[in-house]
């Protein structure tokens, strides 16, 4: 089949060289999705070493000098956005791998690899002494890397360019200072409520995870035109690996009370999956298939876990299949699970927390990765550092490393630098909520049904997911909504929600 988007002769050789590179990122993914579900804790070593050869593999190969030439040969070339952002993506690799030598690459691969596996036996025994040493391993290698890397104003800007492409402490620190004010007087606003409840009996009702599990597959099925393209398996932490474009691997967990955690987390990353299935297919095989923004992921997993997932009227149209899963939850009306499901409290765990305290577990994490990487703590003192920011934040202290320090699963993949996308992803799934409602209409009617689904699908394919990485989430934002994306939509869409219902 002729590619329509990509005409240009030498990126076309480009690509065609590119496909040995794509299928060892291929099998890299299938080999991290298996160590994450199904791999033997003994087998860590031995997968680690693998993945380790395979990112040295995929560095020779990218710096090969037939490659390199082509890749200097299209400048100069006039060139469409796919072919401009196909030239964009490979360049900004080769700076990584020019500037980072294949035995750092090798050793950051192996220690991330095997420390994710201490990181779940960690965690699982709530023994941080377990994982620390491995911490303390990547953050000194994430110190070395923005190094090699280079950086103008922060050596946090090198680490948190990785996941979102150009952006700064700076502008992190900005985007926060803007929320920060805002939501504090949101909280305190919802507190003083009467409808304000610290616990709702809902979370404590337990569940069978056989039934639950037979419920996600089931919201799958309806929301998902094609579930050939998808699998759902348990694992420690959720996540969505795209393994191949017609091949989404997506995780949840069963914590056995409270449905609406495994839900909300099957909501989050079918998002993520959708994104990188409804990519065009004349990018497949290339650097730009599916989303590398993640600014933009996030956007698209908070439209659906939010946005979607906790709207009255989709939670109604699922009511059945959850009494169904859960027969004792029938006690419960539609708005008693709407309002459990949209309670705001503080809480310790980022991944159940509520929409409007969900950032201040972001602005944490960023402080404390930027206090990390600036070497004004050690890891030795960071869980201590972790607990007073939460008191101070949110005014709970954790009592367990598990609910603490050792929740998230980031550290241990080597990802510093990554949270603070999940913040200004949320806020821009704000904006993508206002484009599609003043288009298509209301979500809370849309979601009532298939065809309602299908319709904010396409939307977002037409607009979002079809250009995969072509633009970064500003231009995206200027090309369809054609305004700069302000976090202040953020705070209007919060208190427009949690004003009416407390």
């Amino acid at each position: 089949m002729e590619n329509t988007l990509i005409k240009n002769p030498i990126i076309l050789q480009i690509l065609e060289k590119y496909r040995i590179i794509w299928a060892l990122n291929h099998l890299g993914a299938l080999g991290h999705w298996d160590m994450e579900t199904y791999m033997p804790q003994e087998g860590a070593r031995a997968r680690a070493e693998a993945l380790a050869k395979i990112s040295v593999l995929n560095q020779s190969l990218f710096l090969e000098k037939d490659f390199v030439s082509l890749i200097h040969e299209v400048e100069g070339e006039k060139l469409n956005d796919n072919e401009k952002a196909i030239i964009r993506v490979l360049k900004r690799t080769l700076k990584y791998y020019q500037k980072l030598p294949p035995d750092f690459i090798e050793e950051f691969t192996r220690v991330v690899n095997e420390s994710n596996v201490e990181w779940r036996k960690a965690r699982s025994n709530n023994d941080f002494s377990l994982f620390a040493p491995y911490l303390e391993k990547i953050i000194n290698l994430s110190k070395k890397k923005a190094d090699l890397l280079g950086y103008t104003e922060h050596p946090y800007d090198a680490l948190l360019d990785e996941f979102e492409e150009g952006l700064t402490t700076k502008e992190v620190e900005a985007y926060f200072s803007k929320i920060k004010g805002p939501l504090i007087s949101l909280l305190n606003y919802i507190k003083a409520s009467s409808k304000y409840k610290i616990e709702h009996e809902l979370e404590k009702e337990s569940y069978d995870t056989a039934r639950m599990s037979a419920l996600n597959h089931k919201l799958l099925k309806k929301i998902h035109y094609n579930l050939n393209h998808l699998r759902l398996d348990v694992s420690a932490h959720p996540f969505s690996s795209s393994i191949a474009p017609s091949d989404v691997r997506m995780t949840t967990r069963y914590e056995g009370t409270d449905f609406t955690r495994t839900y909300s987390s099957v909501m989050h990353e079918y998002g993520h999956a959708l994104y990188d299935l409804q990519s065009h297919e004349d990018l497949y095989f290339t650097p730009i298939h599916g989303g590398s923004s993640l600014i933009i992921h996030e956007s698209q997993s908070r439209f659906w876990e939010n946005i979607v997932g906790k709207s009255k009227e989709f939670l109604q149209s699922i009511y059945e299949d959850i009494v169904e899963a859960s027969p004792e939850l029938k006690k419960y009306s539609i708005d008693q699970i709407y309002t459990h499901i949209n309670r705001v409290k503080p809480g310790l765990i980022r991944v159940d927390a509520d929409e409007v305290t969900y950032h201040l577990h972001i602005m944490i994490r960023f402080e404390v990765e930027k206090a990390l990487i600036e070497g004004r703590i050690k890891v030795s003192e960071l869980a201590e550092f972790w607990n007073d920011k939460y008191e101070s934040y949110l005014g709970i202290r954790p009592k367990t490393y598990s609910e603490g320090i050792l929740q998230d699963v980031h550290w241990s993949h080597g990802s510093v630098g990554y949270f603070p996308t999940y913040s200004m992803g949320s806020a821009l799934s704000a904006v993508w909520k206002k484009e599609i409602e003043g288009k298509l209409g209301k979500i809370s009617d849309l979601v009532q049904t298939e065809e309602g689904i299908r319709k904010i699908q396409n939307w977002l394919k037409d607009h979002i997911h079809q250009h995969g990485s072509t633009y970064l989430y500003q231009e995206l934002v200027m090309r369809i909504s054609k305004r700069e994306f302000k976090p202040e939509e953020l705070i209007e869409y919060l208190e427009e929600k949690y004003k009416n219902l407390y």
